[in-house]
């Protein structure tokens, strides 16, 4: 499957984070449940026939609470993208298979270039932050840079996101504006740290991205 655009091939993404991003090739545009959408350069791609591992191990009700819980011993013993997919899928709750379908078109997507692919480690990282949340609302984009690593992005409005991108070792790089009491400029926070210390750290922000914005 070849990438097509009227714009330059594979048109780098203005990042809204100080961390240094590498190009990312696959952009998505920001949902339209909650969020609004700003003058940004992306590449809206889309495919026609996505695999079918979301239907075979989609649960019967994806709205039922499960009993399982991410467990970092178990995402270890995991060696293929399969293997680590249908453990999101067994055991992460989510309102809808948004997550699990937007991550199979990227490592679809990654499979149609040469040299390229999703980096099973930032995978893994991203489902143990997300599993370990819960519940969480639509991100605004998914994306994944040439290395493979993940990207998720929430965004409310330029004054309230969280951008994440999702390394190895359970590592994570963020960068998080929210609005300032004194002033009208926004306040950054960016950083590096364990998916565990950043969860605990939304939490003493009292930023909860497991809810509806």
């Amino acid at each position: 499957m070849k990438l097509t655009s009227s714009n330059p091939k594979y048109q780098e993404y203005r990042s809204p984070s100080l961390f240094v991003e590498e190009p990312k090739f696959f952009i998505e545009k920001k949902s339209p449940l909650g969020f609004r959408t700003f003058n940004e350069n992306k590449i809206l791609l889309t495919t026609k026939n996505l695999t079918n591992r979301i239907e075979e191990h989609k649960p019967d009700n994806l709205e039922k609470p499960k009993s399982k819980s991410i467990k970092i011993d178990q995402i270890d013993k995991l060696s293929t993208f399969e293997e680590i997919l249908k453990y999101g899928i067994d055991v992460i709750k989510l309102k809808d298979d948004y997550l699990f379908k937007r991550i199979s078109e990227l490592k679809e997507l990654c499979d149609s270039e040469e040299d390229y692919d999703v980096s099973l480690e930032s995978l893994k990282s991203m489902f143990l932050f997300v599993g370990t949340i819960g519940n969480i609302s639509k991100p605004s984009s998914i994306t994944v840079s040439e290395s493979g690593l993940f990207y998720v992005k929430w965004q409310r409005n330029r004054n309230n996101s969280i951008t994440v991108r999702f390394q190895k070792d359970y590592f994570l790089d963020y960068v998080i504006f929210k609005p300032s009491s004194h002033t009208s400029k926004r306040i950054i926070l960016n950083g590096s740290m364990n998916a565990m210390d950043l969860i605990d750290y939304l939490n003493d922000l009292n930023i909860k991205i497991h809810q509806q914005i």
